[in-house]
């Protein structure tokens, strides 16, 4: 009867045995390791650089500023044309005074400089007429490629014969000291030539003090030395 009992507990655990091993067998194992998603990048914003290309006004402000900074230091030579012109033209009746300087001094730095001019008229038969000197601090700005415009003013002394004067009781020559502005133009041929006129405002101080506007009738030729 023992022996029945202990053969049947052996019997019904060996059952267990076989159940529990034959669950772990078909059991499914569970994953569960999660799914690797390969994330998709976000899309990244495109930015489109524009140059905006420089207008046609701002190149030639720019290239007017470039060409307005010549060398460092340039000097002219300038003559007064109406004597070679009086030939062919009737420059002869232009007063004297307007048509006096005959010779033009400029040296420059960069932009702005001194000039000096110098005039004279003697008549070897009637004798002495004019004389002139005159320094003047003088600026020029760079229109276009051909065209300048100049300004300045200065002092200078002016002894003029005037024979239909009334004489005094020295003679009838005239001395003044005068201070003056100028402003003119300036026409560029090259490097090295150029023709210019310009209008002068003055005031004389002397013998027969006055204010005096002369307007531009004499062209004088300027040389690069």
């Amino acid at each position: 009867m023992a022996m029945r009992k202990y053969i049947v507990i052996v019997f019904v655990g060996a059952l267990n045995v076989l159940s529990a091993q034959y669950e772990g067998i078909s059991a499914t194992p569970k994953d569960t390791a999660k799914p690797t998603v390969n994330p998709t990048p976000a899309a990244v914003p495109t930015v489109r650089v524009i140059t905006p290309s420089p207008s046609k006004n701002s190149y030639e402000s720019f290239n007017n500023a470039s060409r307005s900074r010549p060398i460092l230091k340039q000097t002219y030579l300038g003559f007064n044309t109406s004597f070679l012109l009086g030939q062919i033209l009737p420059f002869n009746a232009i007063p004297l005074q307007q048509n006096m300087y005959a010779v033009t001094y400029r040296s420059y730095r960069r932009n702005s400089g001194y000039r000096l001019n110098v005039g004279f008229d003697v008549d070897g038969g009637d004798g002495f007429h004019w004389f002139g000197g005159r320094m003047d601090y003088d600026t020029r700005r760079r229109l276009n490629g051909k065209w300048n415009y100049f300004y300045g003013g200065g002092v200078g002394l002016e002894i003029f014969n005037d024979p239909t004067a009334q004489s005094n009781f020295f003679s009838n020559t005239e001395v003044n000291l005068l201070g003056q502005l100028h402003w003119g133009f300036e026409y560029r041929f090259g490097e090295l030539v150029s023709l210019s006129m310009e209008t002068q405002a003055m005031l004389l101080l002397g013998t027969n003090s006055a204010l005096r506007l002369r307007p531009p009738t004499v062209i004088t030729a300027h040389f690069r030395l």
